[in-house]
């Protein structure tokens, strides 16, 4: 074999290997910047995601807290109910009492008058 032949060959043969190594390297690039790419864009949804739970649980805070007023405005209703029924029970004594003085006022009228007239 001749030795230029033999040069030449491997001079060829490492500049495939380049053109291969280059052809490797552009594909290795164009999947970093891929990822990178989506790195990114997984980082913006995740953003996004965290400032829409944040929203959420400030809505479920606020949300909570009607439910809790509520619950408290139903107990001061039952309470205020439970006081009406006891003035109007009150009320109903306090009408029978006041009947009974009446009667009690009446008879005393009509006794009165009939120890007058015996006088």
């Amino acid at each position: 074999m001749n030795p230029n032949r033999t040069g030449r060959a491997e001079a060829r043969m490492e500049s495939k290997r380049v053109v291969v190594d280059l052809q490797q390297l552009d594909l290795l690039e164009q999947k970093i910047v891929k990822a990178t790419e989506l790195i990114r864009s997984l980082r913006r949804e995740r953003d996004a995601a965290q400032a829409k739970a944040k929203d959420l649980e400030k809505s479920l805070a606020t949300a909570q807290a009607q439910i809790l007023a509520s619950e408290k405005g139903k107990d001061d209703l039952r309470e205020l109910a439970e006081q009406i029924d006891l003035l109007r029970e009150e009320r109903q004594a306090i009408r029978g009492r006041v009947s009974q003085m009446i009667e009690m006022m009446a008879g005393l009228e009509e006794g009165g008058g009939e120890a007058r007239r015996d006088h």
